[in-house]
């Protein structure tokens, strides 16, 4: 380890002149180190003359400040504008998906369910009829409602699904001679019979139903959901 004690300044490093450092005296000022002032005269009457700082030019720098001050203002207005358009944009695209996708916020209900197996005209099966009501229970208007209908197994396999939209009825005499083809095309207009389910008013009931064709004889269950529909506003 090198020794040292405090206050030696024989050291080579105190001797060397590489020329970075300038030799100064503590509360003098260097002649070369003026360029940032200048002289100026003081009072009447005294001729002895002081150091200075030069002063800025502040046209200049009132100007540029002032051009600053403005481009952030200007970027700050911007960012606003943004983030403002941003939020709107996200409101309006929540409320068009849930007019569009309502989901199961809404209240829509089924009720006086029943089922009858007949046998088809046309065909010689045994097919399976589903009838019931819906209730708008919302304080606003629903159309297009669509219905999913299945069929279970006695193990709760699902063995068919149907689609079909609110507002269609067929006559049972009329269904027994329709072929399976009309039948499906009457049940998924999804207008509804004389535009029924175009627009379903509060507390107002419509009847819908659903067939399956030739039910295996293992069918033992069945469910029906609000599958889609539409939200009206006004």
């Amino acid at each position: 380890m090198d020794k040292w004690k405090l206050g030696g300044d024989d050291d080579e490093l105190f001797h060397k002149d590489d020329e970075s450092h300038k030799p100064f005296s503590l509360g003098k000022i260097d002649k070369e180190d003026l360029s940032d002032f200048f002289l100026e005269e003081n009072q009447p009457g005294s001729t002895k003359k002081k150091a200075v700082p030069k002063k800025e030019n502040k046209t200049n720098s009132e100007e540029n400040y002032g051009k600053y001050e403005r481009s952030d203002a200007k970027g700050g207005f911007k960012k606003i504008f943004y983030i403002i358009v941003f939020i709107a944009a996200l409101i309006s695209a929540y409320y068009l998906f849930k007019t569009i996708f309502p989901g199961n916020n809404t209240d829509i209900k089924l009720y006086g369910l029943k089922t009858l197996v007949y046998k088809s005209e046309a065909l010689p099966e045994n097919n399976l009829l589903i009838t019931g009501y819906l209730i708008n229970k919302n304080k606003f208007p629903v159309s297009y409602v669509k219905l999913t209908c299945k069929l279970y197994s006695t193990k709760n396999i699902v063995l068919l699904t149907k689609h079909v939209f609110a507002g269609n009825f067929i006559n049972l005499n009329k269904l027994k001679k329709m072929s399976n083809v009309s039948i499906n095309m009457a049940l998924q207009n999804k207008d509804g019979d004389d535009m029924s389910d175009v627009e379903i008013l509060p507390n107002h009931p419509v009847k819908f139903m659903a067939v399956f064709f030739d039910i295996n004889p293992n069918s033992k269950n069945y469910s029906i959901t609000i599958s889609h529909f539409y939200r009206i506003t006004k």
